[in-house]
């Protein structure tokens, strides 16, 4: 197998074991940790992507976005507007999930800027950018 077709099938299998980590921590409330797994499952599953294109992305957030609107512009297709969606409304959530942040002059940790409802939102991108991206790599027999 080809070795960018093996870093793609193993960045689509990160991206689920991320999608199975962010359930588990939504299903016992810690939804910063559960955004925190959701980014990372849609990360993975574009770079799975990516990778079926020959193209390196060693970035996150909104260079990640670009690279894959890049790679992809000539062979768009509606699925793909979910992935821009989910990179988008995700890409600031690496920080935000993990480190305190200054806000005026008061301290906020993750659970005092992330909850429920970003997190409910998280899950369903990563879900649906996890199902794009398995089904690119059948259509190119990648798995």
């Amino acid at each position: 197998m080809a070795i960018y077709k093996e870093f793609a099938r193993v960045y689509l299998e990160i991206a689920r074991k991320d999608l199975e980590s962010a359930l588990k921590a939504f299903n016992i409330g810690d939804y910063p940790e559960a955004v925190f797994h959701a980014q990372q499952c849609v990360e993975k599953a574009v770079k799975a992507m990516l990778e079926c294109k020959k193209k390196w992305a060693f970035n996150h957030g909104p260079l990640l976005l670009s690279v894959f609107e890049d790679a992809f512009k000539d062979e768009w297709c509606s699925n793909y507007d979910v992935v821009v969606e989910a990179l988008d409304y995700l890409r600031d959530f690496y920080t935000s999930t993990r480190y305190p942040k200054l806000l005026g002059d008061k301290v906020y940790a993750p659970w005092d800027i992330v909850g429920r409802r970003e997190a409910v939102k998280a899950l369903e991108y990563a879900r649906e950018v996890l199902e794009v991206a398995t089904r690119y790599l059948r259509e190119k027999s990648v798995i």
